[in-house]
């Protein structure tokens, strides 16, 4: 049966104006929810957020000054700081974009609405994480799996100890762990030897923590997570995951998720975009290590 309108029809045309703001929220939201790596790195959006100038944002890497003994009736002496500066370029421009013939047929259906803007979300958010992962993959850094995408307890002790003769405060609640799903999968094995070590967060009262944010366990406090960004088996080159401080890597977003669409007459239809611009740059070198990457032995 035809359904009848009362009053003025709803139309593409005439109401096109609200197509953002019924995609944006959806779309924002399965972004976040599927950012792994966004949340575990330096964010210096709000130095270029909203603004429509800057292209850069140069960040110092200042060097440890030692303490000096005061004598008394003497004035203190000053140290000049060795500053290094490491740039980030806000240089890249990702979009997500769909024409939807008879939008107004799609949008009276909240099922197909969610589909779509989890579609769109899901896929700026792989290619963020995928571009921060890109840069922490070169981390200095290295520590040899015994066996590819498999963690023991001797590999996971060397790589701490590696971290604290480095000066990386892994204890400090800044350091996360990222793996690929299979050395995850290996992490959770109760018969492996790394397992005993793993802390749940339903086993010490934080119930579904981890379904929300992604981590869903610890390893001597270093919060764990697992990401399809991340490579699996491979050659002895392939990285399977990486520990690292929060400041190994550096993100900034000049312009948040926004959705934007145009009626098409041509196509009778509606095309909707989804874009974010944004930079990342690994903040890691020989001096100033940041972090280790595992590596796999093929």
């Amino acid at each position: 049966m035809a359904k009848h309108y009362q009053g003025s029809p709803v139309t593409t045309t005439t109401d096109q104006h609200f197509i953002p703001e019924i995609w944006a929220d959806g779309i924002y939201k399965y972004f976040e929810r599927k950012t792994v790596f966004r949340g575990l790195v330096d964010d210096y959006s709000a130095l270029v957020g909203g603004k429509g100038y800057g292209d850069a944002i140069n960040i110092p890497e200042m060097s440890l000054i030692s303490a000096s003994d005061k004598s008394a009736g003497s004035d203190v002496s000053y140290d000049a700081t060795a500053t290094t500066t490491t740039q980030l370029a806000i240089n890249k421009h990702k979009y997500v974009a769909k024409l939807f013939e008879d939008v107004a047929l799609i949008q009276s259906e909240a099922d197909l609405v969610a589909k779509y803007s989890r579609m769109m979300g899901e896929a700026l958010a792989r290619q963020v994480d995928a571009d921060i992962w890109a840069e922490l993959d070169g981390l200095n850094q290295s520590q040899a799996l015994s066996a590819d995408d498999t963690l023991t307890a001797t590999v996971f002790e060397s790589a701490l100890a590696t971290l604290g003769e480095n000066d990386i405060p892994y204890m400090d609640g800044q350091c996360a762990m990222v793996v690929n799903p299979t050395l995850f999968a290996d992490i959770l094995n109760p018969s492996a030897g790394i397992a005993q070590y793993f802390i749940r967060n339903d086993a010490v009262g934080e119930g579904n923590r981890g379904l929300r944010s992604g981590m869903v366990g610890s390893l001597y406090g270093i919060d764990v997570y697992m990401s399809n960004t991340v490579s699996t088996a491979g050659t002895s080159s392939t990285i399977s995951g990486a520990i690292f401080h929060k400041s190994a890597c550096a993100f900034a977003s000049q312009q948040e998720v926004r959705v934007q669409s145009e009626y098409s007459v041509d196509a009778l239809g509606t095309k909707v975009v989804s874009d974010l611009l944004y930079g990342v740059k690994l903040i890691d070198d020989s001096d100033n290590k940041r972090g280790i990457k595992f590596t796999n032995v093929d």
